[in-house]
């Protein structure tokens, strides 16, 4: 999968954690991706983000994810970022859980593929 503008690639990146589908969304990362996470984690590159997000999606079935709001901060020819407000839900042990917080995307372009640098979640409103 080839984005072809950071708007792209962070719509496409959505729809394929959603669908659950890593080939997808590993194709949309840089090999040194970084994500930092609410709970202080640090994850860098498309292997460990893949393993982060398998085993999460073994545990929590009927998951569902919404982007409420988004702002683009930075929109260049090479690099942009978005920070954005989310939602998501669903089941783990049979019981209901879910979250809410804000994110901050930061793309870059290279090779003319829009590609994901780096992430940071948090907790609180937007």
């Amino acid at each position: 999968m080839s984005a072809s503008s950071a708007k792209a690639c962070a719509s496409e990146f959505t729809a394929a954690l959603i669908a659950r589908d890593i080939d997808a969304a590993l194709t949309l990362l840089t090999d040194d991706v970084v994500f930092f996470y609410s709970n202080g984690s640090v994850i860098r590159g498309r292997a460990a983000f893949a393993a982060l997000m398998t085993a999460s999606w073994a545990m929590v079935q009927d998951y569902k994810y919404t982007t409420l709001a988004s702002e683009w901060v930075a929109d260049t020819d090479t690099a942009a970022s978005v920070i954005y407000a989310f939602e998501w839900s669903g089941v783990a042990g049979g019981n209901p859980v879910s979250g809410s917080g804000r994110g901050t995307r930061v793309f870059s372009k290279t090779t003319g593929s829009w590609l994901i640098v780096h992430e940071h979640l948090s907790t609180g409103q937007w």
